[in-house]
């Protein structure tokens, strides 16, 4: 069920990263990759908030700011590979957004995994129940 609830939310957090991604690069004409980089910010806030809540229900407010800070480190690992994935692909797909939505989908199950394990997985994380 959470991993439901997590494709779920990260399939919202995506419209939220490919909507910035598409403003950014079409409207103010942004590098690709800068483009990435800044949309992946925006879902990041968006995605670390829904999964602390209702993706992985955790309540003990005093584990926030460890939760966010592991969080914020792995989207801060992840930006690269996902940039540096969606770059090489650049060379081999022609349309950007393609070539963003490839790199994204790879790394779904990659992040599900840390999220569950290293941000909102600590025991005193945990929801009783």
């Amino acid at each position: 069920m959470k991993f439901a609830k997590y494709v779920a939310v990260q399939v919202v957090a995506y419209g939220v990263d490919m909507g910035s991604f598409l403003l950014l690069t079409k409207a103010a004409h942004a590098d690709p990759i800068l483009a990435n980089i800044g949309a992946k910010a925006v879902a990041g806030c968006f995605a670390f908030l829904v999964h602390r809540h209702f993706t992985f229900e955790a309540r003990d407010n005093a584990t926030a700011s460890s939760q966010a800070a592991r969080y914020f480190i792995t989207l801060a690992c992840n930006i690269p590979i996902s940039a540096g994935l969606m770059k090489a692909l650049l060379y081999v797909i022609g349309p950007p957004w393609l070539a963003k939505f490839i790199s994204d989908v790879a790394n779904v199950a990659l992040t599900y995994w840390v999220s569950k394990v290293f941000i909102f997985g600590a025991r005193r994380d945990r929801r009783p129940g």
